[in-house]
């Protein structure tokens, strides 16, 4: 719209404003209906035993996990 060293005058400016306000109004009543997705009771796969946790996250994570003898650090 403008180059980079150029200056809105304060109409321009003022006009900016309202057709930047014009959008936001219309972006703000704007519903979107998510999608429900519903699994049939009989494809939910039943809850995985403490075995296979530990052999899926590795035996150390599991212990480490139910320690509870501190915080871990975030950035490990």
């Amino acid at each position: 719209m403008f180059e980079k060293n150029e200056r809105m005058s304060i109409e321009e400016s003022e006009d900016y404003g309202r057709l930047t306000d014009a959008r936001n109004a219309a972006l703000e009543n704007v519903e979107v209906q998510e999608e429900v997705v519903v699994t049939p009771v009989d494809q939910i796969p039943p809850p995985l035993s403490e075995e296979e946790i530990k052999r899926r996250v590795g035996e150390g994570n599991y212990t480490n996990v139910h320690r509870n003898d501190g915080l871990n650090s975030v950035n490990s």
